[in-house]
């Protein structure tokens, strides 16, 4: 893959979004259990593509305007679990 960068933007968008949600739009169960199981597929990589997603997102945080989307983005590699 040559730009990785909107699939990791994709997902942060989702664990965002599961992370974020209301009881009232999301079951919490149901977020918690698929934020888990994206994290576990995430976790399934090499070592390798592992830290390049964990720098992707560093990259992300980074750049992004927001202060609050910053460190959502740049706490996901360990809620996640990504190797350093």
């Amino acid at each position: 893959m040559r730009d990785e960068r909107p699939l990791v933007e994709a997902l942060i968008t989702a664990f965002l979004a599961f992370e974020g949600a209301g009881d009232d739009e999301i079951d919490p169960r149901i977020a918690v259990r698929t934020m888990e199981n994206m994290s576990a597929d995430l976790l399934n990589l090499d070592m390798a593509d592992q830290v390049h997603i964990r720098a992707v997102m560093t990259a992300i945080s980074v750049e992004a305007e927001d202060g609050s989307y910053s460190r959502f983005v740049q706490e996901l590699p360990d809620m996640i679990g990504l190797a350093q």
